[in-house]
């Protein structure tokens, strides 16, 4: 389908009319980060598309921290009963989780209800990248900073407004409202958004040149398990997990059951491969039980695992791991040094 075009007040107008019927949540700046933030229908909203990511990940959106799955006795069955909601302004290595967990969560039999209702509530519109953090990396996975798939509506800012790419008839829906102009994008308007998205691919890229290796990631992970190279991230690593909780693929959680009054709740909350506890089952067994086992897991389940089960890596290049970890802990050069320690 051939791109649209949409004025900048226009676009304002339709985020408006969003927000009057659901919540619409948009990246804001605060503190100088970026932050998921639910716009207010009652005042104006210019929205603030270019740049990077949020700091938080959109999985959250769907798999939350924390949540009541089932309550007890009594029926169990899943209640759909949460209102839509839509997303503006999720980027490429956001995109791409949605489709990683997409597979985890309803790709196959039992499907998680809660995820497949929220998936198919949400009106999802994505923005290209302008700004690249120092700690993006997408282009080392072949992946491309603005969107690709997994959205409704994909818009990139140019002169004078917006170039709206449609991904699905619910997003041609969601352009159809009174008094909202939305034509054909001019062969300018695409050639502008062409140019700005090749200047920032070239500038991710040049960025990451230090880290590029010969051989793909998947390779450098499943023949590098033994190498000495891990050593040195083994010992700086906190085990805090910070990079696995702020990683937008990472879907690890854990059930418990408690009291509330006469009936007693099942709780999922998330859990991380680093925590010491993880794997530790009945008796006092744990199958990880040394630091460099937990270190090595994050990466084997996104590069070996999920590739295997899943044909796609498990990682897209958001950098977040990056910029939380406590130890200064940088993916791309641990990947970099896997490859480095081989004499071959």
């Amino acid at each position: 389908m051939a791109p649209y075009f949409i004025s900048s007040s226009d676009f304002e107008r339709l985020i408006q009319v969003w927000s009057n019927a659901r919540p619409v949540y948009a990246p804001v700046v605060k503190a100088g980060q970026r932050h998921w933030v639910q716009l207010s229908p009652e005042k104006a909203f210019s929205p603030e598309l270019d740049g990077i990511r949020a700091v938080e990940p959109v999985k959250s959106f769907y798999f939350r921290i924390r949540e009541i799955v089932a309550t007890y006795p009594g029926d169990t069955s899943f209640v759909d009963d949460e209102p839509s909601f839509v997303l503006l302004g999720a980027k490429n290595c956001d995109l791409r989780s949605l489709d990683c967990l997409d597979r985890t969560f309803a790709g196959s039999e039992p499907r998680d209800p809660f995820w497949v209702s929220r998936r198919e509530k949400a009106l999802v519109i994505g923005a290209d990248c302008s700004d690249p953090a120092p700690t993006c990396f997408c282009t080392l996975l072949d992946m491309n900073p603005y969107p690709e798939a997994c959205y409704d509506l994909a818009v990139a800012q140019v002169s004078g407004g917006l170039v709206v790419e449609v991904g699905t008839p619910k997003g041609e829906d969601a352009l159809k409202v009174e008094g909202i102009t939305v034509s054909d994008a001019t062969d300018e308007q695409v050639a502008e958004r062409d140019h700005n998205r090749q200047a920032t691919r070239e500038a991710v890229a040049l960025q990451n040149r230090e880290f590029e290796t010969r051989r793909p990631f998947i390779q450098l992970v499943a023949e590098g398990f033994e190498s000495p190279a891990w050593n040195k991230y083994v010992g700086r690593c906190r085990e805090d997990a910070a990079c696995l909780a702020i990683c937008p693929t990472c879907h690890c959680f854990v059930l418990y059951d408690q009291r509330a009054g006469d009936s007693n709740e099942r709780i999922r909350v998330w859990d991380f491969c680093y925590w010491r506890s993880y794997t530790r089952c009945g008796g006092g067994h744990t199958a990880r039980a040394t630091g460099n086992d937990r270190f090595k897991n994050k990466y084997v389940k996104k590069f070996e695992f999920y590739p295997a089960k899943f044909d796609m890596i498990a990682c897209t290049g958001c950098g977040r791991c990056i910029e939380a970890c406590l130890a200064k802990i940088d993916m791309r050069q641990v990947l970099h040094d896997l490859e480095e320690s081989r004499s071959d």
